[in-house]
């Protein structure tokens, strides 16, 4: 019996995608002060996933999540500093409360998925 499920598969991407988000919004909060540093973001989840899943093949495994296809430049409004740095920390510490916001529905999913298998099978917590 083959278990593919697209919502686990889904949930599991978006933890990815706010994984490599978080990382990056840690490198820019760790440059805040170098002189040029351009802050940088990744391209939404919605835009990643569907770029992922035209390319996705028949059989599952094939193509790892890239979440790092659409990283690029993000600065917030004005946030140029004179020495060229854009990295904002208060526009930083609210892209991180989004993506902490990402993973955690990224978990429900996951675990309320878990527990409707779980259901299904006659076995609930």
């Amino acid at each position: 019996m083959k278990f593919d499920i697209g919502i686990l598969q889904m949930a599991q991407d978006l933890a990815a995608h706010a994984s490599s988000r978080q990382s990056i919004i840690s490198q820019n909060i760790a440059n805040a002060d170098t002189p040029g540093y351009k802050a940088r973001d990744t391209a939404s989840f919605a835009e990643t996933f569907a770029a992922n899943a035209a390319t996705r093949p028949a059989r599952a495994g094939h193509i790892v999540f890239d979440t790092q296809a659409g990283v690029t430049e993000s600065a917030a409004f004005s946030a140029e500093s004179p020495n060229g740095n854009t990295v904002s920390i208060e526009d930083q510490m609210v892209r991180a409360a989004e993506v902490r916001h990402q993973h955690d529905l990224a978990l429900g999913i996951y675990g309320k998925s878990v527990d409707i298998l779980r259901a299904g099978m006659g076995r609930i917590r």
